[in-house]
């Protein structure tokens, strides 16, 4: 727990990142994120390393992180920042996920527009021909979006037309 008297419970502080989460982020340097999994709502979830080796808050703030793994993997694509679906596939959650209505993390990607969370929830093993409760793929919510790019990513990746 942090010693910052306006961190929440468990988060790694209003302020900014652990000095352990800082430390390991800083040895990668400049680009890399401290990504706080347990924040808060409302608190900072997101920090990137500068190039003066700072980490600076990415305007991210967290949500009720409480819920299984699963619903914060879609919550985090809805995000639409990459670092952050990337620390939750990392505590586990199931790349597949779906939220009540079916809809995957893949298909949220999608609907958000996010190429490189595409790519990556492909990477680590996405269903690229799932459909959500009204049959709908990614594949064909990219073409009704005219996503162009997503739509030859996820062609690349074997979607069925």
């Amino acid at each position: 727990m942090s010693s910052d008297p306006d961190a929440a419970p468990g988060s790694a502080g209003a302020r900014g990142p652990s000095h352990a989460a800082r430390a390991v982020a800083c040895d990668y340097g400049p680009g890399a994120h401290i990504v706080d999994t347990g924040a808060m709502p409302y608190y900072p979830m997101v920090h990137r390393v500068d190039e003066a080796g700072e980490p600076v808050y990415l305007e991210y703030g967290a949500w009720d992180t409480r819920v299984d793994r699963d619903r914060n993997l879609i919550e985090a694509v809805k995000k639409g920042y990459a670092p952050i679906v990337q620390a939750f596939l990392a505590k586990g959650a199931e790349v597949n996920a779906a939220d009540d209505t079916g809809g995957t993390a893949l298909i949220w990607a999608v609907a958000r527009g996010r190429v490189e969370t595409v790519r990556l929830l492909l990477d680590s093993g996405a269903a690229v021909n799932a459909r959500d409760a009204d049959g709908m793929t990614a594949l064909a919510l990219a073409r009704r979006k005219n996503a162009q790019e997503i739509a030859d990513i996820l062609l690349a990746a074997g979607a069925e037309e």
